[in-house]
């Protein structure tokens, strides 16, 4: 295990000192900008006959998401590792107005642009903790979890912002500052950019989703490309970090991508790694992970992607966990790995398919608060209902790494089964014992997404 760390943090050495290293992703791993659309389709207005929204410069756009959803448990994640998702109550149905995002961008030169994007989001996390009624967790008596009463949160989040610049080097070497989403993987934060309604194990609890600080990077070839990072902190949605450092050290990381087939067979597939101390106030516990993707579309109508995240964190340290997930309090190191498989067909032109598979082992506890091999499975029929507009124009932004088109208005119905070999899924109210607890639990999901 050290020679494997001594290799990431050779491998990172080496990308540093390349002279010519760059933000730009490889041919066909752009990430989607909703503002912009690359082919004459143009925007929702272009197709109208109108005008684009740009006002002094600025190209503005706008999504918006909004769902009905049924939960039979949830799942118990101690508070030390975040939160679950807890879009409804156990047993019942929850309508919601999720998201609202706008993005502003403009381009002063053709070496010089900047985009800023905000969200009011509204989310609702639960968390468990550790109930003993005369001491506490730990204490002298029995341990039990109780879920917490965590109420719904509206926050307004400064989302993604960016501000690159292209030095005229060889094929360009471009600096980029801002918040950006970790280039590892399909998935994303952003419902606009994912195939589903709900994000995989790995997503959510193997790796970072967003980052703050600088990039560099460099497009050597139509077929190879690298990026560089230096950052504040690994940011997660499943504890909601804020983007501020929270120690005095930097985090590190890079990919390196590969496009043999860049074409309508587009294949793209890379290696990353991202490392740097995230614990609070402490500077020399290291969190590292390495991940490999891939994206293929063998067919004009179908598109595969897979992800797969190996990662250690020295001394963490966990609570004690009640029942119905009873361990000791700990401090240790912890290591885990998890892969998802995601394959997407588009039978008709108004109706698409999607079925994930996702796995998670949690060998100690530490990324998911409970030693387990956590499975999904995820099935999405996806209407994509802006296409039975006739003559509607398609918004030309495709979803990361693929040729696959974004489209104005999709409804996505979700169907998803979670399983854990340890009995990790509740039913039970805030504040009341859990003294029972399943193995498995569903999930549905109807999921609007609106395009601007």
């Amino acid at each position: 295990m050290q020679l494997c760390l001594h290799w990431i943090r050779l491998s990172v050495l080496i990308a540093l000192v390349v002279p010519m290293i760059c933000f730009a992703q490889a041919t066909g791993d752009r990430e989607v900008q909703l503002e912009s659309t690359r082919t004459s389709g143009g925007t929702l207005f272009d197709a109208l006959g109108l005008s684009r929204p740009e006002f002094g410069g600025l190209r503005l756009s706008a999504f918006v998401v909004g769902s009905f959803s049924y939960n039979s448990r949830l799942q118990l994640v101690p508070e030390f590792a975040g939160a679950a998702p807890a879009l409804a109550d156990p047993g019942s149905t929850n309508f919601r107005f999720d998201t609202f995002g706008l993005r502003v961008a403009k381009t002063f030169a053709p070496w010089l642009s900047a985009s800023a994007s905000f969200e009011v989001e509204n989310h609702r996390d639960r968390h468990s903790h550790g109930f003993d009624p005369e001491f506490g967790c730990p204490g002298t008596g029995l341990c039990i979890e109780r879920f917490g009463a965590e109420e719904a949160e509206t926050e307004v989040n400064l989302d993604l912002f960016q501000v690159t610049a292209i030095a005229p080097l060889g094929n360009g070497v471009a600096f980029s500052f801002g918040r950006f989403d970790v280039p590892f993987g399909f998935e994303r934060h952003d419902a606009p950019l994912l195939l589903t309604a709900t994000t995989s194990e790995v997503f959510r609890y193997g790796r970072p989703q967003r980052m703050t600080g600088g990039q560099v990077g460099y497009t050597f070839t139509p077929w190879l490309d690298a990026s560089m990072w230096v950052v504040n902190r690994w940011e997660s949605e499943t504890t909601h970090d804020d983007f501020n450092d929270n120690n005095n050290a930097k985090s590190l990381g890079g990919r390196i991508g590969f496009t043999p087939f860049a074409r309508q067979e587009l294949l793209n597939f890379g290696i990353g790694t991202f490392f740097g101390p995230e614990q609070t106030d402490n500077n020399s516990n290291q969190r590292w992970v390495i991940d490999f993707d891939a994206t293929w579309s063998p067919l004009p109508r179908l598109l595969v992607a897979g992800e797969l995240v190996y990662g250690r964190e020295a001394n963490v340290t966990m609570r004690q966990r009640g029942i119905p997930i009873a361990a000791p309090a700990t401090t240790q190191y912890v290591t885990w790995w998890g892969l998802y498989v995601l394959a997407h067909y588009e039978f008709l032109d108004w109706l698409g398919g999607t079925f994930r598979y996702g796995y998670f082992d949690d060998e100690d506890g530490g990324r998911t608060g409970v030693a387990q091999h956590l499975q999904s499975w995820t099935f999405v029929p996806t209407v994509h209902l802006s296409r039975l507009i006739p003559n509607l124009r398609p918004t030309g932004a495709t979803y990361p790494r693929s040729r696959l088109p974004i489209d104005w208005v999709d409804l996505k119905i979700e169907y998803r089964l979670n399983h854990s070999n340890r009995t990790v899924f509740s039913n039970a109210p805030p504040a009341v014992d859990i003294l029972e607890a399943s193995k498995t639990s569903h999930e549905v999901q109807l999921q609007v997404v609106v395009n601007f």
